[in-house]
């Protein structure tokens, strides 16, 4: 027959007491009720100290409103020199402040006097040991009490009382209360009435209470920790925990607590797979939520299947930065009704984020009208900047649809300059634990928002850097040397014209401006505008030529290309300002393209056009 098996021999070991549930939920409940407790009791200390020295101050500021009154200022005056000790002067004002010593209970009351050469003496004391003139050894001693003194002095006012004292050197003094009053002759300060009251007994009165209520406490949490011994062991908290977290990942709560999982239990065992298992699904429901709006469906599972992808802790990389902005869209939105300011920012973004993500780049975010987005992060592909190039050029050529579609709603055209920069940044999560965004930070992304100030209408700049990594595929026009605060060498830009081979597109064709010569040449002020402030000087200027989207203008003065202007028509037009850039400049001939033109403005402008089509026909 076979022997049926032990249940006892059979059973995993006993555990010691030190290692159950129990045991450690005693150890953390002691652990938070000292973390409380300390703090609350030095709290309590402290604030009661601060109780007690308020009123202690408040005292002597009564003491000495009344003790003042009780000395005569043209005695003391009088007393200058030791010999005065012996005058009846001297004798009255020494009686006057051990009265107010006596009655009020201060340590000492002491009248001292400013020197020519700003140190104080002694007039006299409540106690003896002092001299008419003797130096005041307590402002060596601290510094802080001669300040104080000096003000009370100086400003002729009663000092509230401060707390001085402590340790200097190696040397341990009394912490002491000192409220100084000033004592005038003829409106004149002549003296001052120093109180002197030792801190030390309020303090130790403070303590004794603190510990008393300390004590106290520790009964009760003792009484607390064996009823809670009591309870807890026969419960199984930790499990309770468990079910209870396990409940809310089914209902798709990913933010719950889960036990310590160091634990050598059972329970910790199980909660450290159960740690692992929500760790798992954060970072993929991170991954998607981070990017899945923003980027490819495509890139989104790359980084969910590769072991690597999801690792997106900060790291230095190689990342081509795209920036957007509308032109003039401040000026557009205080026209508009402010739900129509989000239908057109809405239309217009939806697209240019769909053409992004197309492209595999990142959106990282918008800043109103304007966009950052980058390529490069979080997953790296030789062309980055190529593609962020053919993306810049597909955007514009987009605006042209978005345009037609402002036009049918009888809304203004939107005008978009981009600039793309290439350079080493650090990409990450950035932010806290409650909040997290994939982003980057470096002075590549703010060369490539400095360069996009440079642009006007329908344009995109590239640096250097981005043209050489893809100058093969990339068709270039123009070519800028573009200065910047900060920098001592000036920064070469290309204006994309289009792009070739497997990224081939063409930037969509704008049409000619047609000028007209003005019969009447129009009158205006220009205003340099430098970031968001515009400058106080006017510079004269006459605008000769004129089209629907620049102007061309003689200035007095000269301005280098690029600059900003703001543009302010003659009283006589009634229009708002302009702004403008100057794109082209020959000495004091300037041709301005529009950066911001008001509906007011640019009716205006159309009319002169107009008359002038017209008079010359």
């Amino acid at each position: 027959m076979s022997q049926s098996s032990n249940p006892e021999s059979s059973a995993q070991p006993k555990q010691g007491f030190y290692c159950s549930i129990v045991f450690k939920s005693l150890i953390l409940v002691l652990i938070i009720l000292i973390v409380a407790i300390v703090p609350m009791s030095y709290r309590y200390y402290q604030s009661s100290y601060n109780y007690e020295l308020n009123v202690l101050s408040a005292r002597l500021e009564f003491i000495a409103e009344r003790g003042s009154a009780l000395i005569d200022a043209e005695a003391v005056h009088s007393l200058r020199i030791p010999g005065d000790k012996n005058t009846a002067e001297y004798r009255e004002v020494l009686a006057a402040l051990r009265r107010i010593k006596r009655n009020s209970g201060v340590d000492n009351a002491i009248i001292m006097r400013r020197r020519p050469d700003g140190s104080y003496g002694y007039v006299a004391a409540a106690h003896d040991g002092f001299q008419i003139g003797q130096d005041v050894q307590l402002h060596r001693i601290f510094p802080a009490t001669y300040k104080a003194t000096n003000d009370t002095w100086n400003k002729g006012e009663m000092m509230r009382s401060r707390l001085f004292g402590g340790k200097v050197g190696n040397r341990e003094f009394d912490q002491f209360l000192q409220l100084n009053t000033p004592l005038k002759l003829g409106g004149k300060v002549v003296a001052i009435l120093v109180l002197n009251k030792v801190a030390n007994p309020v303090a130790e009165q403070v303590a004794t209470n603190t510990f008393k209520l300390l004590r106290f406490t520790i009964i009760l949490v003792a009484l607390g920790l064996i009823l809670f011994w009591v309870i807890s062991s026969r419960m199984l908290r930790l499990i309770r925990n468990l079910t209870s977290a396990a409940e809310e990942v089914s209902r798709g709560n990913l933010d719950v607590t889960v036990p310590e999982k160091r634990s050598r239990d059972e329970v910790g065992r199980l909660a450290t797979s159960f740690e692992g298992m929500i760790d798992g699904l954060k970072q993929r429901d991170f991954i998607r939520d981070t990017f899945g709006r923003y980027i490819s469906k495509e890139i989104v599972d790359e980084l969910l299947n590769s072991p690597d992808g999801l690792k997106l802790g900060g790291e230095v990389r190689e990342v081509t930065f795209l920036v957007s902005d509308l032109r003039g869209f401040t000026a557009l939105s205080s026209r508009l009704e402010p739900g129509e300011v989000i239908d057109v920012v809405n239309r217009f973004l939806e697209p240019m984020v769909d053409i992004i993500t197309r492209h595999r780049g990142t959106v990282d975010e918008f800043q109103g009208d304007g966009i950052l987005a980058f390529f490069g992060a979080p997953l790296a592909e030789p062309d980055d900047s190529a593609r962020a190039v053919a993306c810049a050029v597909e955007m514009q050529r987009a605006l042209v649809e978005i345009n037609e579609e402002q036009r049918r709603r009888g809304m203004p055209d939107l005008h978009m300059g981009i600039a793309i920069n290439t350079g080493e940044v650090i990409v990450g999560n950035i932010g806290s634990e409650k909040r997290t965004k994939y982003g980057a930070m470096g002075t590549a992304i703010n060369m490539a928002y400095r360069i996009e100030s440079y642009t006007v209408s329908g344009q995109v700049l590239i640096s250097m850097d981005t043209y050489e990594k893809m100058a093969e595929f990339v068709q270039v026009g123009d070519t800028q040397d573009l200065r910047f605060k900060g920098l001592d060498e000036p920064v070469r830009v290309y204006e994309v014209r289009g792009m070739t081979g497997p990224y081939a597109c063409e930037m969509p064709e704008a049409a000619p401006e047609v000028f007209v010569d003005l019969a009447s040449p129009v009158e205006v002020r220009m205003f340099a505008v430098e970031g968001k402030t515009v400058s106080d000087e006017a510079v004269a200027a006459v605008v000769e030529r004129a089209s629907e989207n620049c102007l061309d203008v003689e200035a007095e003065s000269p301005f280098e290309r690029n600059e900003n202007l703001m543009l302010r028509v003659g009283e006589e037009a009634d229009v708002s300002d302009v702004y403008a850039k100057v794109v082209e400049a020959d000495g004091n001939r300037l041709l301005l393209r529009f950066t911001s033109l008001p509906d007011d403005a640019k009716a205006y402008f159309e009319r002169i056009r107009e008359t002038a089509a017209q008079s010359s026909a």
